[in-house]
């Protein structure tokens, strides 16, 4: 069960790994938050799935043939179908793959679960800010304290849920929505705070503890760290990425 196969991140010129009939496949990249919720959602109902992994910077022409979202990953294809989009696609693999569910059987509350996803949406735009204000020590300072505050959101949601994740006992899809940015943040903060030369991050906020026991949990959960990627290697990405280059196949570290 799980990942049969993974290609290296393929790019111009490159040809189009023959389709297996019946074997779903996943058009991924590495270090892409969203492609990361696919193969969260691929990982928690552990379906088989092969993963060709995308050079983003110089897509091959047979992708963006197949794509009519520009290249943008995640993708599913299976036989003659293919789709893309974060959400479309985790929300494809719930109704193929029913069990184990990841949304509440309350219209309400699966309401609610994606409501928040969308909520989280400024919460994850402040990675981006984070990136851009590199070097910029007040900026950093700031945007670190804006998303301790958005975050408070989530703590009171976690409070009233009285659960260890979102979902109950175990991760769902809100979890696994959220969760690759949550995962960056630590790099894109380090990356900006050059006055902690240990690399040091100060504790979590009271504000939001049971937010942050929720982080602990889901670094544990065996789902999850089959898909992360540790602090460190999002660093050496984000530094390639910012320099213009990029190093999609770069060696990562075990989590």
């Amino acid at each position: 069960m799980g990942v049969i196969s993974e290609t290296k991140h393929l790019t111009t010129g490159s040809e189009c790994p023959p389709l297996k009939p019946g074997t779903l496949r996943c058009y991924s990249m590495k270090f892409c938050p969203y492609a990361q919720r696919t193969r969260l959602v691929l990982a928690a109902k552990g379906v088989p799935h092969e993963i060709v992994n995308i050079n983003l910077k110089a897509k091959p022409e047979w992708y963006l043939a197949k794509s009519a979202t520009g290249g943008k990953v995640p993708a599913l294809e299976l036989d003659d179908r293919f789709t893309t989009e974060s959400l479309i696609t985790c929300d494809l693999l719930e109704e193929l793959y029913p069990q184990p569910a990841l949304y509440p059987t309350d219209p309400w509350l699966k309401a609610r679960d994606r409501l928040m996803v969308e909520v989280f949406g400024s919460v994850s735009s402040l990675t981006y800010q984070m990136y851009r204000a590199m070097g910029d020590a007040q900026k950093i300072k700031q945007i670190s304290e804006d998303f301790n505050t958005k975050l408070q959101i989530f703590e009171k949601e976690l409070v009233e849920r009285g659960t260890p994740f979102f979902f109950g006992d175990r991760p769902g899809m809100l979890d696994l929505m959220i969760w690759p940015w949550v995962e960056r943040f630590p790099a894109a903060r380090k990356l900006g705070v050059t006055s902690l030369p240990t690399g040091e991050m100060p504790p979590p906020p009271p504000e939001i503890k049971h937010f942050h026991e929720w982080v602990m949990r889901m670094t544990q959960h065996p789902e999850v760290k089959s898909c992360s990627v540790t602090t460190e290697d999002h660093m050496k990405f984000i530094k390639s990425f910012i320099a213009g280059n990029p190093d999609y196949d770069m060696e990562i570290s075990s989590v």
